[in-house]
Formats: structure tokens, C-alpha cells, sequence
């Protein structure tokens, strides 16, 4: 059976925490442990997580804030081999029978393959929940990425959002970049660039991404926060996929316009409507 690792970082959200590790423990499924990392919470995080007796779960401090990349990384340093990480945030749980929907999936994937991305269910701020995962466009059942259709998304036959396991073998090298928090996209652009195997297969759900709750989600907060950091990340971005972007004229306006956004963010202070 395939050992998993839940990696959930966490900040200030202890009564979201213990949902979401209550739906790590329900799991009928048996090689698995779990990795939080408090990012420096000053709730009563620390005396929760002091008070659980479950030898699974590996807790990880950071004194001082440093962000929720810097949170995932130190979970993902965690990782031995044969293990598959699976990134969790605060604010979402897994959904009944999800390790074994994954095992399920990740044994059935050639060894080529160190990302397996899973449908995921959506509940809305108005609390209304939808199935908002992975809806092939041609009726497939799995598709294995490319670097153009990461790049540009032409061709891409994946609509939704997903979430994903990772393989033990992309750790240290792949680490999320620790001067932008909450901005993945640059992760997904490098290990694509490199040929990293990336398969979305559909399955039943496995997580239920929570957006009702009344806190900010990490995304939006970091982009308000630090929006130089953005566009330093977007930068890079035109730096190392130069050679395919000056080969897709389309594809490199979409990336200026959106480095453009981000300058005007960085000079004038972050709206929701820029």
C-alpha cells in the first residue's frame, strides 16, 4: 500500500485545523501519517495540537511567521522514500475514502508519473457545494500534462480545479519558492519545464475545498500583502520560459499584461478590482 504524507500548514485557525485533521483520522485506510506546521499561530493552535495523542501526526513550529510556502516546504523536507505527499490547507478536509481513492490511483500510474492531480467538491460562500473537479472536455478518464498545454492551456482537455499528490522524488529540488507565498503557478511552469510527469485522472472526490468560512484564504492575502513579490514571481516567469514564450506571441502578451497588473498593484496598493 502506498504511504502517504498530509501536509497541512496552519496559521490562527485551530477550530478549522481540528476539522480538517478529524477528517485525516476518519480515514479507513492504513499507511499514512501527518505533518502540520504552525506558521507561527498565537490562538490557542499550540495547546490544541499539544493536547492530541496520535502518534501519525508529526508537529513542526515555526517561532515566528514565514509564510505558507515556507510551511509546505518543511513538511515536504519530511518525506522518505516510497512516500507520497498530500497538501492540505486549514480551511478544507478530505472527503470519506479519499486515501484509498488515491492509493488507488497513484498504484496505477507508471513510474514516469510524480504528480497525480484528483477532483476536488466546492462549497461556495454562500455554502452551496457543486462537484468542481476535473471534467475532461473529451470524455477521458485521465490526461497525462504537457509543457505547452501548462503554458498555455491550448489543447488542454481539464476544466476545474484539483489538488494533488506529490512523489517523495521531487524533494528538496522542488521546493515552492519561499519569497512569494500563496503564487503556485511558477511550481507548476518549472516541473513542466523539466519534464516532470503530470497526470489528471478523474476519480470521485476527494477534498472538499471550503471557501464559506469567514477568513481570507491565503491567496488573496499574500497577493494584498506583498504584491512586489508577485511580480518579481512573474518576472521569472518571462526569464526562464523565454524560449517558449517568444515561440507564442499570444501567450507572451497574456504574461506581460499580467506583469503590467502587478506593477500598477505594486505602486499604487492592492483593490480587488486591479
Amino acid at each position: 500500500m502506498t504511504p502517504l504524507v498530509v501536509v497541512i500548514p496552519t496559521k490562527n485557525r485551530r477550530v478549522l485545523l481540528a476539522r480538517a485533521l478529524a477528517s485525516v483520522f476518519s480515514q479507513d485506510y492504513g499507511p499514512y501519517r501527518v505533518v502540520v506546521v504552525d506558521d507561527g499561530s498565537t490562538d490557542d493552535t499550540r495547546a490544541y495540537l499539544d493536547g492530541l495523542a496520535e502518534p501519525r501526526l508529526t508537529i513542526i513550529r515555526h517561532e515566528a511567521s514565514r509564510g505558507v510556502n515556507a510551511a509546505r516546504n518543511a513538511g515536504y523536507r519530511t518525506l522518505v522514500e516510497g512516500e507520497w505527499a498530500v497538501p492540505l490547507d486549514d480551511d478544507d478536509y478530505f472527503l470519506p475514502g479519499a486515501f484509498a481513492i488515491m492509493a488507488a490511483a497513484i498504484s496505477q500510474a507508471p513510474a514516469t508519473i510524480s504528480i497525480i492531480a484528483f477532483n476536488i467538491r466546492f462549497r461556495s460562500r454562500t455554502g452551496e457545494e457543486q462537484e468542481g473537479g476535473l471534467q475532461f472536455v473529451s470524455g477521458d478518464t485521465e490526461h497525462d500534462l504537457t509543457y505547452a498545454e501548462t503554458m498555455t492551456g491550448a489543447g488542454l482537455r481539464v476544466l476545474g480545479e484539483w489538488r494533488s499528490a506529490l512523489k517523495w522524488t521531487l524533494f528538496p529540488r522542488y521546493l515552492f519558492r519561499e519569497d512569494v507565498n500563496g503564487f503556485e503557478g511558477e511550481w507548476w511552469m518549472r516541473v513542466a519545464h523539466d519534464g516532470i510527469g503530470v497526470r489528471f485522472v478523474r476519480t470521485p472526490s476527494v477534498i472538499m475545498i471550503d471557501w464559506q468560512h469567514p477568513g481570507e484564504h491565503l491567496n488573496e492575502v499574500a497577493a494584498r500583502r506583498d504584491p512586489r513579490a508577485f511580480l518579481r514571481a512573474n518576472l521569472r516567469v518571462l526569464r526562464d520560459h523565454s524560449a517558449f514564450l517568444l515561440g507564442h506571441p499570444r501567450t507572451l502578451l497574456t504574461r506581460l499584461s499580467i506583469v503590467l497588473r502587478l506593477v500598477f498593484r505594486a505602486v499604487f496598493g492592492y483593490s480587488r478590482g486591479t
